[in-house]
């Protein structure tokens, strides 16, 4: 491992010495090498969410070059577009639910055997 030296400023000085005070950690290194862990799994997960909406945004685009795609001309058209939209959203929430709770009682199921 490699010795480097950084300058905090005194807010995160004082931050790094709680950590380790509180016993969570042994010492400062362990306080940034967590931070350091987290920072690159925060850009992980914003790198994937860039593909994901990168994904969704060429979908949209091939499905209008399909002509796949409504046109909405008035208000109302808009609001009955918002009810289905949600009376869907909430048919695939209960769908999730009753999913779960049948793989729940399946694996409850599989332990008492």
């Amino acid at each position: 491992m490699s010795g480097r030296n950084f300058s905090l400023t005194p807010r995160l000085s004082a931050f790094v010495d709680e950590q380790v005070a509180s016993g969570r950690h042994q010492n400062a290194s362990e306080v940034v090498r967590e931070a350091l862990r987290r920072y690159e799994d925060d850009m992980a997960f914003t790198a994937a969410q860039i593909e994901e909406i990168k994904a969704i945004a060429a979908r949209g685009r091939a499905d209008f070059e399909r002509g796949d795609y409504i046109t909405i001309n008035t208000p109302d058209e808009a609001q009955a577009l918002r009810q289905r939209l949600r009376a869907e959203a909430r048919a695939r929430v209960r769908q999730h639910m009753v999913d779960a709770e049948a793989e729940a009682e399946s694996k409850a199921a599989a332990v008492k055997f």
